[in-house]
This record gives C-alpha cells, structure tokens and sequence, in this order.
C-alpha cells in the first residue's frame, strides 16, 4: 500500500510540474515576443537619432553663424570709431 500512495503523489506532483512548465515556456514566449519588439522599437528610435544629429549639426552651424556676424559687427563698430568718415 505505500508504493501506491507513493506513485499517487508523484502523479500529481508530475501532472502539477506539467502545468508549471507550461506557464513557464508561455511567459518565456510571451518575453521573448517583448524582448523583440522592443529591438525594433530600440533600432527605429536610432533612425530618428540621425534626424536629431542633423538638427544639432544645424543649430551648431546657425549660432557658430550669428557669432561670426556679432563679431563682424563689432569689428566695423571699431573701424568706424578709430576712422570716422564725412558725410
């Protein structure tokens, strides 16, 4: 009788790891579904990265643009003050 008991248990215990390896290989499923979508979410971010660069570079050339003509500006201001001319 105790091998009975004993085989009984262990049939439910396996039909109870069935069930937890199923959940564990779906929610594994279900992860790697996640993990790949957010690749793609990663990898297309990168595209609109370039975009961002481009922006920057903009910017960078447009204030390195107004520094040059502030100081254009200024050197004429000097230019004018040290020889003034007649109107």
């Amino acid at each position: 009788m105790g091998n009975a008991r004993v085989s009984k248990k262990l049939g439910k215990l396996e039909k109870k790891a069935d069930k937890v390896r199923s959940k564990a290989e779906k929610k594994g499923k279900d992860l790697q579904e996640f993990a790949a979508d957010r690749i793609d979410d990663l990898t297309e971010d990168d595209k609109g990265g370039k975009k961002g660069l481009l922006f920057i570079l903009l910017l960078a050339a447009a204030g390195a643009g107004v520094l040059l003509k502030r100081k254009r500006d200024q050197e004429l201001d000097e230019a004018l003050w040290e020889e003034p001319r007649s109107l």
